[in-house]
């Protein structure tokens, strides 16, 4: 429990800013209702829970409030001669974090049921309380988008790194597997002692290059009983000639049969034949790892320019934004997420016409919307996100509709309001929506709700001019 100290008095009163225009009178009368509480370093003054009842100044050392909800924001910092808790008009009437003294401080508390009679008797105090109100609402509003905004990039950074993590270590895989087939196929090449090939072995080798290449390019569509069929057709015909059988499967993989391997043995002689189908199974092996290379390195690209295109980076703040190009590359950074049991149904009318706007800040929009209906079908079945645009006369319609439980009727009227959420502490600001309806405000658009149990659909029209 804090410590009573000794009463403050109007002098000491007077030597803060806070209090330096109000007359003596008022001094008199705030330092008669003003308990002085001493506080121990790191000692808790409130908890979350707690009624809202007191208006706290720190008159000595360092108060700190930290919210729960406040994610990223910090502390609120309290230095002598700065107000805190309860503040004149405020509606606050439960404490929504948490008080520490980082040092050995004091403070003089006042219950807030005298603030009321303070906006009287001390006007020029009461006109500072309220800026400090409007001050502390900016702040907490400001905090809060932050960490909206935070909690949104942490759901899209982790889709995105899943997303290219695959292809990234498909490149260092198959980057080791090709240093060591190149090793492969050069040792073999060793091997074969600079004997000179016949020009029909040279001819034949190169129409079998080409098979193995077109294997490489477009791999063969085989089901398990026909592969089995034709790797056993290959073992056979290398053990019938004292060759490595296990190189069965890899030659069946490049598109070659006996009958194309035959001649072959015939013309350079079983020494060169075992080394040379070596050489061939590597030469595949090689085109098939530099077609994943590309693959891979071309996913990561996508991913990289559907970054770019989602922030719109490079580009003017305000310029003419396609709409249906900024919900496909926000769908994408969602791409992790749809791929647990979603179905994502695009109803794109196609031809709508550009729209002059803040694409990036439209496609926070479309982030906030299909971030909160996956959330919406974390329980559903089926989960299916449709997104429909239609063009009306001089607007662009768009609709985001989830098959989740929906929003109970008595909240759907307060679901845009700043700070209004249902989700649990941590889970969500209350923000989204509220930032939401801002952007397309700004865009002189309009934004409405319509929800059933099982389906529910927000509508978003943005004027063409």
């Amino acid at each position: 429990m804090p410590e009573i100290c000794p009463p403050i008095t109007p002098d000491e009163l007077r030597q803060f800013d806070l209090f330096k225009d109000d007359e003596p009178a008022a001094l008199e009368w705030l330092a008669e209702r003003f308990v002085v509480r001493c506080y121990e370093a790191g000692e808790e003054f409130v908890k979350p829970g707690d009624p809202a009842t007191e208006f706290i100044v720190v008159l000595e050392g360092e108060l700190h409030f930290l919210r729960d909800s406040d994610l990223y924001g910090g502390a609120f910092i309290r230095l002598p001669g700065q107000p805190t808790g309860v503040l004149p008009f405020s509606r606050m009437t439960t404490i929504r974090g948490r008080g520490l003294a980082v040092k050995a401080s004091r403070a003089a508390v006042m219950h807030a049921s005298h603030l009321r009679e303070l906006v009287y008797k001390a006007p020029c105090l009461a006109q500072k309380l309220v800026n400090e109100m409007i001050d502390r609402a900016r702040d907490t509003t400001q905090r809060d988008e932050r960490a909206n905004k935070m909690l949104a990039l942490g759901k899209l950074s982790a889709g995105l790194a899943h997303e290219l993590n695959n292809p990234s270590s498909a490149v260092v895989r198959s980057s080791a597997r090709l240093r060591d087939a190149l090793m492969e196929r050069r040792t073999h090449t060793i091997a074969m002692r600079g004997d000179v090939i016949s020009q029909e072995a040279q001819d034949l080798i190169l129409d079998l290059g080409g098979i193995i290449t077109e294997a490489a390019k477009h791999p063969q569509k085989l089901d398990g009983l026909e592969r089995s069929d034709r790797e056993e057709e290959m073992s056979d015909w290398l053990e019938s000639y004292g060759l490595e059988t296990n190189l069965a499967s890899s030659l069946v993989e490049a598109g070659l049969r006996p009958a194309n391997l035959e001649r072959l043995r015939e013309i350079v002689g079983a020494h060169n034949a075992a080394h040379g189908l070596h050489i061939l199974a590597a030469d595949h092996e090689v085109l098939s790892l530099t077609r994943e290379i590309e693959e891979a390195s071309r996913r990561i690209a996508d991913l990289i320019q559907a970054v770019k295109a989602y922030s719109y980076m490079d580009r003017v703040p305000v310029t003419d934004v396609d709409v249906e190009q900024g919900i496909d590359v926000t769908l994408r950074m969602f791409q992790h997420q749809l791929k647990h049991g979603f179905e994502v149904r695009k109803i794109f009318a196609g031809d709508l016409p550009l729209i002059r706007a803040n694409g990036g800040e439209l496609n926070q929009v479309w982030t906030n919307l299909i971030d909160n209906a996956i959330d919406a079908m974390s329980s559903a079945e089926p989960k299916v996100l449709e997104i429909r645009t239609c063009k009306e006369p001089d607007k662009v319609l768009v609709e985001v509709t989830d098959s989740g439980a929906g929003i109970p009727k008595d909240v759907q009227s307060r679901i845009f309001d700043a700070f209004f959420t249902t989700k649990p502490v941590g889970k969500g600001t209350g923000l989204g929506l509220d930032i939401v309806h801002r952007i397309i405000r700004e865009h002189k658009g309009s934004i409405m709700v319509t929800s059933v149990p099982g389906r529910t659909t927000f509508q978003v029209r943005l004027p063409v001019e």
